[in-house]
């Protein structure tokens, strides 16, 4: 007796999200370099053309991965885009909450995410609007939400926001990979606390606005 449409399609995506799981957590575990789809197949206990029905190609699977990341990051992105404190206390919530995400000990971080999405996307250029639009782009624009709150409150000069976003984004992942993806823990310490106080108090001094409008507010 066959099943319902409804549940085959159930069935077909319960087996996906696993197989994206297994994936996600080899190519995060860095045990060798770029996992080729022979590879990712073994790591999901599959067969290569079982990994092709319901992926595609390696593009295709990389691609799934990084949408499956952002699918399950958009609750903390979302908490991200409200700014209720003061527009200091604010920028540094969100650089800790940032920080706290790239590094917390879990089985794959948030900067784990950003490795593999930009190796992926520098060695091959197909997979680069990949690494934007489901892990680069989502950061960025969350920030750039939370900042056009404090340009409405008169607390955050008028300026594009993207590219302050990208001004505070960029030091503290930076600082994050340096520490954790690419070994400087031990090959190059580097006090993240520290990088975070210096990061914050620039972007303060550059984007907030002046006393006059902040009182006006």
């Amino acid at each position: 007796m066959s099943r319902p449409k409804g549940s085959r399609d159930s069935d077909h995506e319960a087996k996906r999200q696993d197989l994206l799981s297994r994936m996600t957590i080899h190519m995060v575990s860095r045990d060798g370099g770029r996992a080729s789809l022979r590879e990712l197949a073994a790591a999901a206990e599959v067969s290569v053309p079982t990994l092709r029905h319901y992926f595609g190609d390696r593009g295709q699977v990389i691609d799934a991965v990084l949408a499956e990341a952002l699918r399950r990051g958009r609750p903390g992105l979302e908490a991200q885009r409200a700014g209720d404190r003061p527009f200091e206390m604010s920028i540094r919530d969100y650089a800790r909450d940032l920080v706290i995400a790239l590094t917390a000990p879990k089985t794959v971080r948030l900067g784990d995410l950003f490795a593999v999405s930009l190796a992926e996307g520098f060695l091959d250029p197909r997979l680069g609007p990949s690494a934007l639009t489901h892990i680069v782009d989502p950061t960025v624009a969350a920030l750039e939400a939370r900042l056009a709150v404090h340009v409405a409150r008169e607390e955050m000069i008028e300026t594009d926001l993207r590219a302050a976003s990208l001004v505070l984004i960029s030091p503290l992942l930076l600082g994050c990979l340096h520490q954790h993806q690419l070994g400087g823990d031990t090959a190059s310490p580097l006090g993240l606390e520290a990088l975070l106080d210096d990061v914050v108090a620039a972007f303060v001094r550059a984007y907030q606005a002046p006393a006059k409008a902040r009182k006006n507010s």
